[in-house]
């Protein structure tokens, strides 16, 4: 599996706020929100990639499973990139069309499509039932950021 990524989730999480202002809301998306748009759509594509890869199906191409480098730990609301979180200045990492492939953008529109129609607190409710998620949230700690391996995740979703 590489590790590096298609692209950073500060690049996807700038796409994820135009798309939202474009085609839902005209307004800023919630910080709730985000987090778990970046989470259900690295969740999705990296499952969708792995079965891709196993099945060997009518897609040709193999993608990368991985589709940000960038953290995700398990927070009291759900799944975080705090790289994303923290940042300041997120519109520094805006990029046009931040994808190489048309492919991985249209399932990224896809898995946003459903994920930004969605009430914030269902999102967190959802990503609650995660068994990773589970896994990794640590209820008695102090700040409640331990890290969710990706191969975690995308195992997970890829039995879905």
């Amino acid at each position: 599996m590489k590790n590096n990524g298609i692209l950073d989730a500060r690049t996807l999480a700038c796409y994820i706020k135009e798309y939202y202002k474009t085609n839902f809301k005209k307004e800023d998306i919630s910080p709730l929100k985000l987090q778990k748009a970046l989470y259900f759509c690295f969740a999705y594509w990296g499952g969708f990639a792995r079965l891709m890869k196993t099945n060997k199906n009518e897609i040709e191409k193999e993608y990368n499973e991985i589709l940000f480098p960038n953290t995700i730990e398990a927070w009291v609301y759900g799944p975080v990139v705090p790289d994303v979180y923290h940042e300041t200045n997120l519109e520094k990492y805006k990029k046009i069309n931040p994808f190489k492939d048309n492919f991985v953008k249209e399932y990224i529109n896809g898995i946003l499509n459903d994920v930004l129609a969605a009430n914030d607190f269902k999102l967190v409710e959802v990503s609650h039932q995660d068994k990773c998620w589970k896994k990794n949230f640590k209820p008695n700690s102090k700040f409640h950021n331990c890290v969710i391996p990706p191969e975690e995740i995308i195992s997970e979703y890829a039995k879905l």
